[in-house]
């Protein structure tokens, strides 16, 4: 597996395909200038053809039939569950608290499905006739007019590691249009990174991981080094997020334990990644009083890698375990290794851009809190879990489990909201400055799959 490289770049993949030789002789004028061109390459009037309509081919207009309508937001892939969660979102929350008015369509790869949710969601409501778009990543001009269609585009068609959503990705940072989704797979946010700087290079905001997982605990850790910058004046040494929640039997959706495992299934090179507590990136240390950074320079080529450092393994989030200064009973949480690797991107990123960092000696860490009942069936040795602060465990376990009290679903199902209406779920983050000054943030909100719609529709 190649180290993960901040400022590695990849030719675009959609640019790749669309500017192609063979998506180029498509546009039928281009392909005729062109053709001329290679009989004869001073024939002045097939250049001039080239020129003329070469620039009209990068518009994207030749191949598009776009009405000229443009939403604020397209929700794609809103054909299963987490579709059904966002509808249930706006209709709920959205369309009813909205202080500003905005404009919304739904697309899928099979509109007939996404139109029956729709009717059923919003059937008797103003939006009851709200549009629904086509598009396939396999028909790239459904891509162009989605893309067209839109000013941010919201994609839950997991598992993305599974799709070919980077050609959306690159599709929208082509046009300028922004992109998030609810991610929460290493793989796939490795595969995507490499377009941070064409993002950069064209205004296009491209926020993966908007979601629960990765989102809480990111934005209680930036609330905490924000705090300590206003306080104190000093950066963030250490953090930790704690995971609970309750209320209703907890379970997983279809989608949720798909995504799990086609990660488990991985290969080698796979794993490899995803136990990389730099995955992503993050490490942004002071120099060292050799003047040098704490990495591993390779002999022969000197290629620089992160040394990982001790307190940042994974093993020291794998066991039951007592924090003493809280006073908080703690263990392995099922997110942790994902929303670790997010929080410490996030760090990277911010000292990337010249910005205050969280830390630029940061250690984060994260766990499930466990309540009493769960302890002592945890140190039984019978695992647990439920609620927002689940605990880790292998995805065939979890499916007998959730088999077990009648609460599994196949995919593009999960547990109807109302069924969730007295769950909760909270994120707690403890963040210790250089000096040693301590600021706590927290958020307490509904069950992590109502709280996840949240974050990606307000984002």
């Amino acid at each position: 597996m190649a180290p993960f490289n901040a400022a590695e770049e990849v030719e675009p993949p959609f640019q790749k395909k669309y500017f192609s030789t063979e998506f180029m002789m498509k546009y039928e004028p281009l392909a005729a200038a062109t053709r001329r061109l290679n009989e004869d390459k001073n024939d002045a009037e097939a250049q001039k053809m080239y020129d003329e309509h070469f620039p009209l081919y990068k518009t994207y207009d030749w191949c598009s039939s776009w009405d000229g309508t443009k939403y604020d937001l397209v929700f794609y892939g809103v054909s299963g569950y987490t579709g059904y969660l966002m509808m249930e979102y706006l209709k709920r929350v959205s369309l009813k608290l909205s202080a500003e008015d905005f404009t919304f369509a739904f697309a899928g790869r099979t509109p007939g499905r996404v139109q029956s949710l729709r009717d059923r969601e919003f059937a008797g409501t103003p939006y009851e006739d709200t549009p629904v778009m086509q598009m396939s990543y396999d028909d790239p001009y459904s891509m162009i007019d989605l893309v067209k269609s839109a000013r941010c585009i919201i994609n839950v068609a997991g598992p993305y590691m599974l799709t070919q959503g980077e050609l959306m990705i690159d599709c929208c940072i082509s046009m300028g249009v922004h992109y998030c989704d609810i991610s929460g797979e290493i793989p796939w946010s490795r595969r995507i990174t490499p377009l941070h700087k064409h993002a950069q290079k064209n205004g296009a905001f491209i926020i993966p991981s908007a979601a629960s997982a990765g989102g809480f605990p990111d934005l209680c850790t930036f609330l905490c080094a924000k705090k300590a910058r206003e306080d104190y004046n000093e950066e963030l040494r250490k953090a930790i997020c704690y995971v609970n929640g309750g209320g209703a039997i907890a379970t997983a959706s279809g989608g949720t334990l798909k995504t799990r495992a086609t990660m488990a299934a991985g290969g080698d090179e796979t794993r490899k990644m995803m136990g990389d507590p730099y995955a992503l990136g993050g490490f942004v240390p002071d120099r060292d009083r050799h003047g040098i950074k704490y990495c591993n320079i390779e002999f022969g080529t000197g290629q620089v890698t992160t040394k990982v450092r001790a307190e940042d393994l994974d093993a020291n989030m794998s066991k039951i375990s007592e924090d003493k200064h809280l006073g908080i009973w703690r263990g392995p949480n099922v997110y942790s290794y994902f929303d670790t690797r997010i929080v410490r991107r996030s760090n990277m990123l911010l000292a990337d851009m010249g910005g205050y960092c969280y830390g630029k000696s940061l250690n984060f860490l994260q766990f499930s809190v466990l309540p009493t009942e769960m302890l002592l069936q945890a140190k039984a040795g019978g695992g647990g879990g439920g609620g927002g602060g689940a605990t880790g465990g292998s995805v065939e376990a979890e499916k007998k489990a959730l088999e077990a009290k009648g609460v599994y679903y196949g995919a593009g199902e999960g547990p109807p909201l109302e069924e969730l209406d007295d769950a909760w779920s909270a994120w707690f983050v403890w963040a210790q400055t250089e000096k040693g000054h301590e600021i706590k943030c927290d958020f307490i909100g509904r069950d992590g799959y109502f709280e996840t719609a949240r974050i990606a529709v307000e984002t």
